[in-house]
């Protein structure tokens, strides 16, 4: 099979998209990196007891050396700087011996990702040319896929946003035609409630830990997911409208 010359280098680092979190979605190039890694890096919150990317990647460890970094979850800037700094100081570590590093993470490594922190941090360590990023599929299209209707099509605008500020998702409905809401579980609520004053709480879809075995849940009508437990990972799905198709070339 072609990889268009891909190859796993030793001493480089790689940032590896797990996905949303059925092992079978990850990329064959995520595990050949991960199958060939001497030293994986599986980042877990402080707040839970097991690494949710390392449970994915399970299948696909062998001999590798794992080390779990424990990160807080906080809005506290330093705090967060000085735990990544950590980490990209060990990565540099390993890969300067010559050894082969990947850091997995939930989804893509470009979109709200463990990885954002160490990339930069790393840039400055080893250079740009020996730090890798493997793309993986993300959790709002694999939240999409479960309701067999379209992102976006020709001319439409897709946001993806938190929703942890409500004002500024309210100032996202006018900006597209179909909102993606990230980290939405804690406001549900006020999201429902927004929605509903704005006459869109019919377009909305949920999904609860999409792809997590035994944890998914599917809720196509917001207001019947607000009678159960959310958790962290909340992807919330509003089609709006779609756009008049330009006329312009």
């Amino acid at each position: 099979m072609k990889n268009n010359g891909f190859q796993v280098h030793r001493g480089h680092f790689y940032a590896v998209g797990a996905g949303p979190g059925a092992a079978d979605l990850l990329t064959l190039r995520a595990v050949e990196v991960l199958k060939t890694s001497q030293v994986i890096i599986c980042p877990r919150s402080a707040s839970t007891r097991n690494s949710l990317a390392l449970e994915i990647i399970s299948d696909f460890v062998s001999d590798q050396e794992v080390i779990e970094h424990v990160y807080p979850m906080s809005r506290n800037e330093n705090e967060i700087r000085e735990s990544w700094t950590k980490a990209a100081k060990l990565i540099a570590v390993h890969c300067l011996r010559g050894r082969t590093v990947s850091q997995v993470t939930l989804g893509d490594p470009h979109v709200y990702s463990t990885c954002a922190y160490v990339l930069p941090l790393l840039n400055e360590r080893l250079g740009v040319d020996r730090i890798h990023v493997v793309p993986g599929i993300t959790a709002f299209q694999a939240c999409a896929a479960r309701f067999i209707q379209p992102l976006a099509t020709q001319e439409d605008r897709l946001m993806l946003m938190p929703g942890s500020d409500i004002e500024e998702v309210e100032k996202s409905l006018k900006r597209c035609e179909t909102l993606v809401l990230y980290k939405a579980g804690r406001n549900l609520g006020a999201v429902f409630a927004l929605l509903k004053r704005h006459g869109l709480e019919q377009n909305a879809r949920v999904v609860f830990n999409a792809e997590m075995s035994g944890k998914e849940q599917v809720y196509p009508d917001l207001e019947e997911a607000l009678e159960h437990e959310p958790g962290y990972l909340a992807c919330v799905i509003v089609h709006m409208r779609r756009r008049k198709w330009s006329t312009k070339s």
